[in-house]
């Protein structure tokens, strides 16, 4: 079954505000763990942690200075995607709380 547009739109946001694939999956309960995985458009914090974790280790044991620069390239960027979507959630938080201050 296809997600439509409007939820996948909803699953891509609440990814960039640190939801998994399986809270996702609670809150669609119509689709499918690997439905949902295979149609969003980015890991969640949790994905992209472990797969830099892996490239880390698979780092260890490639075998050729091109395959350990593609490895590292790879780790970097999602790195560089983890930096850019936490300084974006702490800017919202900061909103959040000067919201909440200034109703108080």
């Amino acid at each position: 079954m296809a997600i439509n547009k409007h939820e996948l739109q909803e699953m891509n946001e609440l990814l960039s505000r640190g939801k998994t694939i399986a809270d996702l999956e609670k809150k669609y309960p119509q689709y499918g763990y690997w439905e949902i995985y295979w149609q969003v458009a980015d890991y969640s914090f949790l994905g992209k942690k472990r797969t830099i974790t892996n490239r880390l280790k698979k780092l260890v044991s490639a075998k050729t200075q091109a395959a350990r620069q593609g490895i590292a390239d790879e780790a970097q960027s999602l790195l560089d995607e983890l930096y850019l979507q936490l300084k974006s959630n702490s800017a919202k938080l900061i909103e959040i709380d000067r919201a909440l201050r200034s109703e108080g």
